[in-house]
């Protein structure tokens, strides 16, 4: 017996029929429900992403995050992707530059699932990172090489 939220469309092979099933407004509201959890959970995830990057003191937060919306089937907003932007300042001396590229790494990668450009401020980081080591390296080399000259504290003037 067919119930009357179905009806026959079709006869297959043998004593089988095809019958289209009315959707339940139940099951229509429990799709829409889970919908709408889904974009407040990925809303949380999204916001915690971006509040991540900038906790850290050394970095310069440049304005406030930028969200992308997604409108749910409820006609709320919720936020589904972000950016922020965030700078090191200029660094006065090279251990000011790289205290500011490990709080770059670090902000970078503190998100659980960092995105795409959240690599590219790694990789950023890293270039000065490196950049700041070599100065660090170079400042003390030279340290040390001018305190090893037996000519120190001498002044030439050399002509050919």
């Amino acid at each position: 017996m067919i119930s009357s939220a179905g009806r026959i469309l079709g006869k297959l092979s043998g004593n089988q029929v095809l019958v289209a099933k009315k959707q339940d407004q139940d099951s229509s509201d429990s799709v829409k429900q889970r919908a709408i959890e889904d974009l407040k959970n990925r809303d949380k995830e999204v916001r915690a992403h971006e509040a991540a990057h900038s906790g850290d003191p050394r970095l310069v937060k440049i304005g406030a995050a930028q969200f992308d919306y997604t409108i749910g089937p409820d006609g709320k907003a919720y936020a589904t992707g972000g950016r922020v932007t965030l700078s090191t300042g200029n660094a006065r001396t090279p251990e000011e530059a790289l205290s500011k590229a490990e709080a770059l790494k670090k902000a970078s990668m503190s998100p659980g699932e960092p995105s795409s450009k959240d690599f590219q401020a790694l990789n950023s980081a890293i270039a000065i990172e490196f950049e700041a080591r070599n100065q660090i390296y170079r400042d003390k080399h030279q340290k040390d090489e001018n305190s090893l000259s037996l000519l120190k504290g001498s002044n030439f003037s050399i002509y050919a």
